[in-house]
């Protein structure tokens, strides 16, 4: 799998966001050594009210699964764990926009089968059975790439 600019951008946003955070976060240790909880609960409302996280959860497992499978070195755009109900539309528009046009589902899960229904209720298409190799096996003492059978949905 390639690198894909939409998915860099978020993952660019991702990186600001969090670093951004962190030198808010001192401010709040701050306050947590000086025991003023009255300072901590206000940074707290205030984090959430002003600085929100830039992705839904949807959004962020898309990116997330977009880095495992260039992780992963995966010949496809692989996804090991499916989102949760409430956040897969979120994760099929963000695959959508990034112009992914197919993803093969590894999941093992018990919710596949809903995540299975999900997808096809979002307009994806079961296309068959396919299998993901992997190029960088993380497995223990392996060298050989790994293969892993899924399910090729078009987007």
């Amino acid at each position: 799998m390639k690198k894909n600019t939409y998915f860099e951008q978020m993952r660019d946003t991702a990186i600001a966001y969090n670093e951004a955070q962190a030198i808010r976060e001192k401010d709040r240790e701050a306050m947590k050594e000086a025991d003023d909880w009255d300072g901590v609960k206000a940074f707290d409302e205030r984090e959430k009210k002003e600085f929100p996280y830039p992705f839904t959860a949807g959004q962020n497992k898309a990116l997330c699964e977009y880095d495992r499978s260039l992780r992963n070195g995966a010949d496809a755009f692989e996804v090991d764990d499916l989102p949760w109900d409430y956040e897969l539309s979120d994760f099929v528009d963000t695959l959508r926009k990034a112009g992914i046009t197919a993803i093969v589902v590894t999941d093992e899960s018990t919710g596949l089968m809903d995540g299975i229904y999900g997808l096809t209720s979002l307009g994806c298409k079961m296309t068959g059975l396919k299998t993901v190799t992997r190029a960088d096996d993380h497995r223990f003492g392996s060298k050989e790439p790994e293969r892993k059978n899924g399910i090729e949905f078009q987007l």
